[in-house]
């Protein structure tokens, strides 16, 4: 199922999965509110979509933990998704 690209047991590629993924669903979802603009829906508020974004690496954590039993990589998850978290709760409070 994952190509061997993905079998990496490595904190920094753990990291770099964490800080990819949220980018690439928060584009998702900004296309999605781009595109319903146009019949005036918005989906999504921007703090909802950033929540979205960030909690979506449950994903890729749960999958490196539990099935491939890579822990490094899913510390670099980890890691990763707190640091986002810490950053939302910031711009949120300012």
């Amino acid at each position: 199922m994952i190509g061997k690209v993905f079998k990496k047991d490595h904190l920094a590629f753990g990291a770099m999965i964490g800080a990819i993924v949220p980018v690439i669903i928060y584009s998702l979802l900004e296309l999605i509110t781009y595109k319903s603009n146009g019949i005036n829906l918005q989906v999504f508020d921007q703090k909802t979509k950033l929540v979205l974004a960030v909690a979506v690496n449950i994903l890729p954590f749960r999958l490196y933990m539990v099935k491939l039993k890579f822990e490094q990589t899913a510390k670099g998850i980890l890691l990763v998704t707190f640091i986002y978290a810490l950053a939302y709760i910031y711009i949120s409070l300012n």
